[in-house]
């Protein structure tokens, strides 16, 4: 049945919502990265990242809910997003009235089970929706409020986002008033060796951001000296060039991993034995005689790895007080939260008879 009037969608709302998704991304994937730009995931960083992307993915969902279309048949109206469709018989349509809120005019139409709310933006049939339900007599109100009635609005979605707005702030808290340790200098061990090959540099690319280093010694065959991305940032790339087979070099490792790994003199615990066992985590390099990498510069590199990740603190901060506001709203209103103010009916004034 071809239809009376057929919608069409907004392409600049839609637009704009691939932008915000854009932007989203960019925010966490950035929030990751550095999540993981440490030797062990930076817990704080990834409850952030995760709460973060959460936060962003439903107001994603919330927002498509809003971009729709309508398509006018004989017999009922097609509500339809970008990846799904709803049918109301006519039958099922049982009043509708036309509201505003915030100079935007919307039509809200009370079915047997829900509220459907129409904004007059984002529906490009506007005046022929009301047109037809005043042809099919549909009971005309002034009294119908907007309010959100969304499965992904209720009880349990409020308690998600208090529990993550919660834990987002105190983590956030925490990375202000307790930064990570710099590196002890006096917990290192310096080894000598030769390269077995030249250095490994995998640096940033197009699908992976996280750059590092690892070096493989003719002395210590089986084990690979890892130089993780805040040290790599701190070593210059045209050192390395020359770099090959048989180049001396001196590497600062912790004397715990050099104990267990290479003496075995110490009981490896758990992670140990069962993460990265032949990767040794190294803090300083001098090849061919030349300082590349030095405790204090790894330490700077560290500090100012840390000051950037404080930069999105207020933010963070501002999104997990949102968060946990409007999970508090979602967990007291859990059933359906007005938009507007019912308007009452203006009776008509009764006109005199004349004399």
């Amino acid at each position: 049945m071809a239809p009376i009037s057929k919608g069409k969608f907004n392409n600049r709302q839609w637009l704009l919502i691939l932008i915000l998704f854009a932007m989203m991304s960019v925010i966490s994937f950035y929030i990751f990265q550095h999540a993981f730009a440490y030797r062990r995931v930076q817990v704080e960083v990834l409850v952030a990242a995760t709460s973060l992307t959460l936060f962003f993915g439903f107001i994603l969902l919330v927002t498509m809910q809003g971009f729709k279309s309508v398509d006018i048949y004989e017999d009922g109206l097609t509500v339809k997003w970008r990846f799904s469709a709803r049918v109301f018989n006519k039958v099922d349509l049982k009043a509708f009235s036309e509201t505003t809120r915030k100079q935007i005019n919307y039509i809200v139409i009370k079915t047997t089970a829900e509220d459907i709310v129409l904004p007059e933006p984002l529906i490009s049939n506007y005046a022929d929706v009301i047109q037809q339900l005043q042809k099919w007599k549909i009971k005309r109100k002034f009294e119908l409020p907007i309010t959100r009635h969304s499965r992904y609005e209720n009880r349990g979605v409020g308690v998600i986002l208090l529990v993550a707005g919660a834990f987002l702030f105190g983590f956030t808290i925490k990375s202000i008033i307790m930064p990570e340790l710099s590196v002890d200098g006096t917990k290192l061990i310096t080894l000598n060796g030769r390269l077995s090959m030249p250095p490994d540099i995998k640096g940033p690319t197009a699908r992976n951001a996280f750059s590092y280093m690892q070096l493989y010694l003719i002395e210590y065959p089986g084990i690979n000296f890892h130089i993780d991305g805040v040290g790599f940032n701190s070593i210059s790339q045209k050192k390395l060039s020359g770099a090959t087979r048989g180049t001396p070099v001196e590497l600062s490792i912790l004397k715990h991993e050099y104990a267990v790994k290479i003496r075995n003199t110490e009981v490896p615990g758990y992670f140990d034995k069962h993460y990265e066992w032949a990767t040794i985590y190294t803090y300083s390099l001098t090849m061919n005689g030349e300082p590349l990498l030095t405790v204090d510069s790894y330490n700077e590199s560290k500090h100012s790895l840390d000051n950037s990740n404080k930069k999105w603190s207020v933010l963070i901060a501002i999104v997990a007080l949102s968060m946990f506001a409007y999970g508090f709203m979602l967990y007291r209103h859990r059933n359906k939260v007005p938009v507007t103010v019912p308007v009452a009916e203006v009776p008509a004034k009764p006109v005199p008879d004349k004399i």
